[in-house]
């Protein structure tokens, strides 16, 4: 994947976890990190308020083109050490739009 420019380094707003309308044990769970969370857990937190904030700063940083083929990216992918910052203030620097094709390719789907 393409490294993150400087310029989006570093916190943008404060992230308090448990306000950000998921059940309190989802938010343990995806507070605890990969091998501790479920994929239901990842689809509900891609309802939260956060997720739609780092989204859409990862395609202001990157723009809506799959940085792998140049097509519409309409995902937006965590880098594999991406799933330890949830909810962090930096959550945005592991994240790249990807289009479907390249998404599901890059997970061997």
């Amino acid at each position: 994947m393409t490294a993150l420019p400087e310029a989006t380094r570093g916190p943008s707003y404060p992230v308090d976890p448990f306000a950000q309308g998921l059940p309190r044990d989802v938010t343990l769970r995806l507070l605890a990190g990969p091998g501790r969370f479920t994929k239901a857990d990842l689809k509900l937190y891609r309802q939260s308020v956060h997720w739609e904030i780092v989204r859409g700063e990862a395609y202001a940083v990157w723009g809506r083109e799959c940085l792998l083929c140049g097509a519409p990216g309409s995902q937006v992918h965590h880098t594999p050490e991406g799933y330890r910052f949830l909810f962090r203030e930096d959550a945005r620097r592991h994240l790249r739009p990807l289009c479907s094709t390249c998404h599901r390719r890059h997970h061997g789907k």
